[in-house]
């Protein structure tokens, strides 16, 4: 009999090591779960905002300049207001539109251009190279951090038609 009262304590520890490791899976597992959540919640957002930004081009076509082109500053609210010049309207809407983008997704950048090769491009150079069809063009930063050390960056490209 005391030859065997350690077998059972030994067990219990094999069995909570076991027990430990199963939970150290799940608990990454889980983790990597959420952190795909957020990115496709992040993605349904830069989807839905570029849609809306694409029918504000399809109502006011006489201003794509502008959409391509802004302005460093709106000279004008435009809410509204029946005084408003098409091209007010337009500084006026691709500002909001970016306001609200940054809003839904932290530090996201979007911009409206001619490109051919559509799904090249990074945050701070959308490599447009001017001509082919009108796109719209949402970059951000993910969540964790990637080979280089730093968050991932994303994209999302629509093409206005």
């Amino acid at each position: 009999m005391a030859g065997c009262s350690g077998f059972s304590l030994l067990e219990v520890l094999i069995a909570s090591t076991v027990f430990s490791l199963g939970l150290a899976g799940f608990a990454a597992f889980l983790l990597a779960s959420i952190i795909s959540s957020a990115e496709a919640r992040r993605e349904g957002i830069a989807s839905i905002a570029a849609a809306s930004l694409s029918e504000q081009i399809r109502i006011n076509p006489t201003s794509l300049e502008r959409y391509l082109n802004p302005p460093e500053h709106i000279s004008r609210i435009c809410s509204g207001d029946p005084l408003c010049s098409p091209e007010h309207q337009a500084d006026y809407d691709f500002r909001l539109w970016q306001l609200e983008l940054s809003d839904s997704i932290p530090n996201a950048r979007g911009l409206v251009c001619h490109d051919e090769t559509p799904e090249d491009g990074v945050e701070g150079n959308g490599h447009c190279d001017g001509t082919g069809p009108l796109v719209i063009k949402i970059f951000w930063r993910g969540q964790g951090t990637g080979n280089e050390g730093i968050a991932p960056q994303h994209r999302f490209t629509l093409e206005v038609s």
